[in-house]
């Protein structure tokens, strides 16, 4: 075998193993949950209170020299975009969320822009799949629902 088949055969069994754990790892929440604890499991899963909280705890590399540097920066951005832990706070005690937070989650997730794809690299498992996406996209739905039931 010469040296570049023994090369593109190791590339293909990475790149099969990677895809393999990803999939393993990027698992939509189990149906017998409800709606809410559903969506909080995502949320908790996807890693957007990382960025999106008050109380950001980032991963160990935010340390490591220039690349910690970006996701310090990002991070900051993030948070100054909008603050999500008191909507998460809510979803965990069945408290209401408010519209415009709803309709900016709902665009993120239909235009599959978070979390981004530099998070998503170095944390396997945190990209949104569909089937968590039409969940979120769901209980957006019916909670726009019971929201106006109180009006």
């Amino acid at each position: 075998m010469s040296k570049f088949s023994k090369i593109v055969l190791g590339l293909l069994i990475t790149s099969a193993a990677l895809i393999i754990t990803f999939r393993a790892i990027n698992q939509e929440p189990t149906d017998n949950l409800l709606i809410d604890a559903k969506v909080v499991a995502i949320i908790d899963n996807s890693g957007c209170i990382v960025c999106h909280g008050q109380t950001q705890k980032l991963p160990f590399y935010s340390k490591w020299p220039l690349i910690g540097i970006k996701i310090k920066r990002d991070a900051a951005s993030a948070f100054s975009s909008i603050d999500l832990e008191p909507s998460f706070e809510a979803i965990k005690t069945g408290d209401l969320v408010d519209d415009s937070v709803l309709t900016r989650v709902e665009n993120v997730v239909k235009d599959h822009s978070m979390p981004p794809l530099s998070y998503s690299i170095v944390r396997l498992g945190s990209a949104v799949n569909s089937k968590e996406g039409d969940i979120i996209l769901e209980w957006i739905t019916l909670h726009r629902e019971k929201n106006h039931k109180f009006y």
